[in-house]
């Protein structure tokens, strides 16, 4: 081969290349700010004891993340995509891990809060970024690639939720949660390199009136956000029954330990509770991003959440090794859809894709704010097993809410 066709051959890679390395680096990204985020449902017991919350304070603190990530993807968005770019991305992983990394600073309730909400503000800033980038690299195919961008972020999550009670509950364990920012300020490197080599954000649709939009598409991107709000509630009212359901049974086996005897015994297994749950939605997300078709999305929609509701409402009942297996099986059934839903508002919403995005994951994210507080009162007021079958109730009211979607071929 001669040089000159050599070097053309090279230059015709290069975009090939461009577009492979930025990929791989958004899943690198959703991977790590996915498992900062796993800290502190995976450690509220250790939490709880170290700067003294009560179980409905700790409540709402695990509802303070979605709410402070969820407010900042539709206001990251609305800003991406106007400006054509994808910088708040960047900064939002730099915002996470520096506010995750730091929470063992916290002395009392209000730091802590303070310092998480930094932290998961900068997580939420990075999502819809990193998720319509996703759909864009691979726009032939965006129903798969956003199954892979949400099973990056299920591995980082299971990684996250193995990984930090067991750092934590360790003597003087939380001097080790600094580390977290370095390879956080690593992948900022490089992920900053790789957009700079990307055209812009936007594209010639972004500058259409949101009001052009087809009347009947804001009406499906309605319902896919009233599904989502209860699929991300569900998630979130789990991640505190977990906790409540494992110390109540290390508590009745060990009566005469402390609170802080049980919290750190208890934390590691909520931990793994936690990474089975997001194991089985990497699986169920993966799975319904290769199976479902552009077009046939309702009836996955509504059955998928039906068929997995009974799961949930078993799990106070099943012994511990079992409780694992039934919370993949959940795992699945309240976010397998969740890829397919917001590739299909990408869809339908091609001229917002990043707002689009925002409101499956963010804009939902923020109202999953309800599922911690609303299990600390079931759990008060009705009983542990029976605050677990409403929670099941939430899913399949998910797959209801679904049966309105039409079946057909959206734009996009």
């Amino acid at each position: 081969m001669s040089q000159e066709s050599s070097l053309a051959l090279e230059k015709d890679l290069a975009p090939a290349r461009i577009v492979g390395t930025a990929f791989v680096v958004v899943l690198l990204g959703h991977a790590v700010v996915d498992a900062l985020a796993a800290l502190v449902p995976a450690t509220l017991g250790l939490l709880e004891v170290r700067v003294g919350m009560t179980a409905q304070q700790s409540a709402w603190l695990l509802g303070l993340g979605p709410l402070c990530s969820g407010l900042a993807q539709p206001i990251c968005a609305v800003v991406s995509d106007r400006r054509n770019t994808r910088l708040l991305g960047v900064v939002g992983v730099a915002l996470g891990a520096l506010g995750i990394g730091t929470l063992g600073l916290a002395a009392d309730v209000t730091s802590l809060a303070l310092i998480y909400a930094l932290g998961m503000i900068g997580i939420g800033m990075f999502h819809p970024v990193g998720a319509t980038t996703i759909g864009y690299l691979r726009s032939h195919n965006r129903n798969t690639a956003v199954s892979l961008f949400f099973v990056a972020g299920m591995i980082g999550g299971v990684s996250g939720a193995l990984l930090w009670p067991r750092v934590l509950s360790m003597p003087q364990g939380f001097r080790y949660l600094p580390l977290a920012i370095l390879p956080a300020a690593a992948l900022i490197v490089f992920m900053q390199r790789s957009f700079v080599q990307l055209a812009p954000a936007g594209n010639s649709s972004t500058h259409i009136p949101v009001t052009q939009a087809p009347r009947a598409d804001w009406v499906m991107v309605g319902l896919l956000y009233i599904a989502a709000c209860l699929r991300f509630c569900v998630n979130m009212a789990l991640l505190y029954l977990y906790v409540r359901w494992v110390q109540g049974m290390v508590a009745a086996e060990h009566a005469g330990w402390s609170a802080e005897q049980v919290a750190r015994f208890a934390a590691p297994l909520v931990g793994d509770l936690n990474a089975a749950t997001l194991l089985g939605m990497a699986i169920g997300g993966l799975a319904a991003g290769f199976v479902v078709r552009v077009g046939r999305e309702r009836w996955p929609m509504v059955w998928v959440p039906i068929a997995f509701a009974p799961v949930i409402a078993w799990l106070p009942y099943a012994p511990l090794k079992l409780g694992y297996v039934l919370a993949l099986l959940a795992g699945v059934g309240f976010a397998a859809m969740i890829p397919v839903t917001i590739a299909l508002a990408q869809r339908l919403l091609p001229h917002r894709a990043n707002l689009a995005s925002s409101l499956m994951m963010g804009g939902a994210w923020a109202v999953a704010m309800l599922g911690p507080r609303l299990a600390e009162f079931g759990v008060t007021r009705c009983g542990l097993s029976t605050t677990f079958l409403l929670t099941a109730c939430g899913l399949i009211l998910s797959g209801i809410v679904s049966l309105p979607l039409p079946n057909r071929k959206s734009r996009g």
